[in-house]
């Protein structure tokens, strides 16, 4: 019973993390891209910004085969953590955009793979939703929550 005190105290103590959600989105969105409709552009910007955060956290995947590192709430320690789930989500969103504004609009084949892009999205949408719950402030759960 002593651990289990121990370590609802740890969570109490736990950082919480402060993020302005949309201010950053809005702010990466119109300085590499999007303010002329350029999802590519937004694309590879948020593909760098990822290798960055990878790089700088020490969370590479090594030069072998390629193995899925999982994001947990046990695992963010610091805010670069959430901005790699933020920008992952970001990522597969410009590129459904970028799919769903071809010229001549997506094929079947293209618009099963938009979709594809669309539930990814959604799913790190929610991850980051749930860890901002978790390892957030009140106001950067909230932005959360509505991107």
């Amino acid at each position: 019973m002593a651990k289990e005190n121990n370590s609802s105290a740890m969570d109490i103590n736990s950082p919480r993390f402060s993020i302005n959600v949309l201010q950053l989105l809005k702010s990466a969105q119109m300085q590499h891209g999007l303010r002329f409709g350029d999802y590519a552009r937004y694309r590879r910007y948020c593909t760098a910004r990822l290798r960055r955060l990878y790089k700088s956290l020490k969370f590479t995947h090594g030069r072998g085969k390629y193995s899925k590192r999982a994001i947990t709430a046990s695992m963010v320690t610091e805010v670069r953590y959430l901005h790699v789930v933020l920008y992952t989500a970001e990522r597969a969103w410009s590129h459904a955009m970028e799919k769903k504004t071809l010229p001549d609009g997506p094929n079947a084949r293209q618009r099963g793979y938009l979709i594809g892009r669309l539930r990814k999205a959604v799913k790190w949408a929610t991850l980051f939703q749930d860890l901002c719950s978790i390892k957030g402030d009140s106001r950067t759960s909230l932005e959360a929550e509505v991107c």
